[in-house]
């Protein structure tokens, strides 16, 4: 779930540099705000404010702390092999790891993130320059207003220094992958992250919307999740994208995609309030799903008997066996605040993060709505 609001940061990190600054060791680690879970292998990752990851090898019983070289809020969390794994977070800040998450590298970061954004759009109106003739048309002048604007806008954004987080990262393969984040902000890397750059087509996002959530659905399309429920999606890997509105005005924290026999892609697209909105035709057309929750739907997954498991924001587990039509609750609402929800185990359990750290939260027993 992006957007998230922290304390102000202790003593130990004023004036301080905090992607410089290597995150403090803490006996409490595993019971801090924590806001990204995973499972990759046997191990239970999770990373969150302050530069924060931890891991634990035996279902969430002890955790151990991993290196970590700065000390920002860490938002998301992704594997693509038990070993190689990527985190982001505020300042732009990008991580990698190739031992299973104990030692973490730093490999982009906002500061990065400006100089790309001010070259592009420097490179865009030189261009564009470039073509004119005198005396310009009304078109073209209007155009080149929008450039010289963007050109502006991205020198005052660089002078701010590296402030705007990302929120979510996904990998195709080892070398293939993508981040986005507030302010429609976008990389890729085609080379495990070793360099970092925009897309070559870029979004059509004229009002910047924060991108919250990127999934990848059975198809193998690509769908960020938005503000005022909107949603992109990418059929071709990254190169091209289109909107997609769910007719919904407020915030989307993610979609899952389910297996159709048609072959297109059934959308379940979650956010505020306890809205979800079912797509069973690849998004022309969306039916908001009845979840009996007016909290914020903040994960979601697609278990081993193709049922669907979400989490509210207060720790209500929403389960579905008719692909999104209708809601069960599975448990009594947690008394900790919920952000982000690792896939199932072997066992059928869960592990959530939150405010109170991470927990394994058991869905053996449900109860009826």
């Amino acid at each position: 779930m992006a957007c998230v609001l922290l304390m102000a940061a202790p003593a130990a990190y004023a004036a301080k540099d905090l992607l410089e600054l290597p995150a403090l060791t803490s006996a409490k680690a595993a019971k801090a705000m924590l806001l990204g879970v995973v499972q990759t292998g046997g191990r239970y990752i999770a990373v969150g404010e302050y530069g924060l990851i931890v891991y634990s090898d035996d279902q969430g019983k002890t955790w151990q702390q991993a290196q970590v070289p700065v000390s920002v809020t860490l938002t998301a969390v992704y594997f693509q092999t038990p070993s190689k794994g990527w985190a982001v977070g505020h300042d732009g800040v990008i991580l990698n790891t190739v031992d299973g998450g104990k030692k973490w590298v730093k490999q982009f970061d906002g500061n990065k993130a400006n100089a790309i954004v001010i070259d592009a759009a420097a490179k865009r109106l030189k261009d564009f320059k470039s073509t004119l003739s005198e005396p310009l048309s009304e078109l073209a002048a209007a155009d080149l207003s929008k450039l010289e604007n963007s050109f502006e806008d991205a020198k005052a954004g660089g002078r701010f220094g590296p402030s705007r987080p990302l929120f979510d990262v996904r990998f195709k393969n080892e070398s293939e992958g993508m981040v986005v984040g507030s302010f429609g902000q976008v990389f890729r890397t085609v080379d495990g992250g070793l360099n970092w750059g925009l897309l070559a087509t870029p979004i059509d996002n004229p009002d910047g919307f924060h991108y919250n959530a990127l999934s990848v659905m059975p198809s193998g399309a690509l769908v960020i999740s938005c503000e005022a429920g909107k949603l992109f999606r990418s059929q071709d890997g990254g190169l091209t994208w289109t909107l997609i509105d769910t007719g919904y005005a407020g915030q989307l924290y993610g979609v899952l995609g389910l297996a159709d026999v048609s072959g297109k892609d059934v959308l379940l697209a979650y956010g505020f309030g306890g809205h979800v909105f079912r797509s069973a035709d690849d998004g022309v057309s969306w039916r908001k799903a009845d979840t009996g929750t007016k909290k914020s739907v903040v994960a979601g997954l697609v278990l081993a008997d193709a049922s669907v498991l979400m989490v509210t924001q207060n720790g209500h587990l929403l389960r579905s066996a008719d692909q999104g039509l209708t809601f069960q609750h599975d448990n009594t609402p947690l008394a900790t605040s919920v952000v982000a929800m690792s896939r199932s185990t072997a066992t059928g359990d869960v592990m959530i993060a939150g405010a109170k750290g991470v927990m394994m939260v058991s869905t053996k027993k449900a109860k009826a709505k």
